[in-house]
């Protein structure tokens, strides 16, 4: 996975996720592998707005919540 940081035009530091957006999992033996990575501090539960930036206009738009499942 990848990340890119920005500073916007008011200051505010951006952060882009570029690699795996997200992912869920349904296998046990896959689930044990990524709660050891979750302690490790590899990935983590995502609790924030996902949103797009749009190129044309240089703003981030169609933010909304994204609840877990």
């Amino acid at each position: 996975m990848s990340q890119r940081r920005e500073i916007s035009e008011d200051g505010k530091e951006l952060l882009f996720d570029h690699g795996a957006p997200y992912f869920t999992v349904t296998n046990p033996d896959v689930l044990s592998v990524v709660t050891e990575w979750e302690s490790r501090g590899l990935v983590a539960e995502w609790k924030s707005n996902f949103g797009s930036f749009d190129c044309l206009t240089n703003k981030i738009v169609n933010t909304e919540h994204q609840f877990s499942v």
